[in-house]
């Protein structure tokens, strides 16, 4: 399980009261089809064609974003949504086309149903979801693994395992030493680094 965080205008159009009444989350970026199977290779050549501004580093950045939405979310995983001092948190569905949201009017053919689950304070959540939610593209993923965002209270009103201070500081220089081999110019110390990582991420 992931967690990602959305802006609620796609397509430049406020839809935020949209998404928490019909249950579901969008982005823009009309007229380049359904993504449902399409690769982020594929991606990048229909918004080229669709949107030849789009070139280097910004071509990279909203590609990201696209391809994010349709292929790094998954069902199951978990979304934010901001209103102002509020923060709605949602369990996300499978990509959905809506062809007949595929136009400059309405803008929002690309969607996800959300179960949208609790509404909190954004004063509520620890340092690393409020960083977190800071970030100002339309679609971020957690960076951390996701128990360091410590929702389970949250969502499921049960009290998340508590770390002691010393183990926590340990866990935090743990997760920084893998982040640190992934720059490592050995391969074995790479491999072996984004394993652990990845193994980290599942749980």
């Amino acid at each position: 399980m992931n967690l990602f965080q959305m802006k609620t205008r796609p397509h430049g159009i406020e839809r935020l009261p949209l998404f928490l009444e019909k249950g579901f989350v969008a982005i823009g970026w009309p007229g380049i089809g359904s993504l449902k199977d399409v690769d982020a290779n594929e991606i990048e050549q229909r918004l080229a064609k669709r949107y030849p501004s789009y070139v280097g580093q910004k071509m990279a950045y909203y590609k990201g974003i696209v391809n994010a939405f349709a292929n790094t979310m998954k069902a199951g995983d978990l979304v934010m949504i901001t209103e102002g001092d509020f923060v709605h948190i949602g369990q996300l569905g499978d990509y959905e086309y809506k062809q007949e949201y595929d136009n400059d009017k309405d803008g929002m053919c690309h969607q996800r149903p959300v179960h949208w689950i609790t509404t909190v304070e954004r004063n509520a959540l620890n340092d690393k979801v409020q960083e977190h939610l800071r970030n100002r593209a339309t679609v971020t993923k957690f960076k951390y693994p996701i128990h360091l965002a410590e929702l389970e209270p949250l969502l499921h009103g049960k009290p998340a395992p508590q770390l002691s201070d010393g183990h926590h500081s340990l866990a935090e220089k743990a997760w920084n030493v893998l982040e640190e081999e992934l720059q490592s110019n050995d391969p074995f110390v790479r491999v072996t680094a984004a394993a652990a990582i990845l193994q980290i991420m599942k749980k």
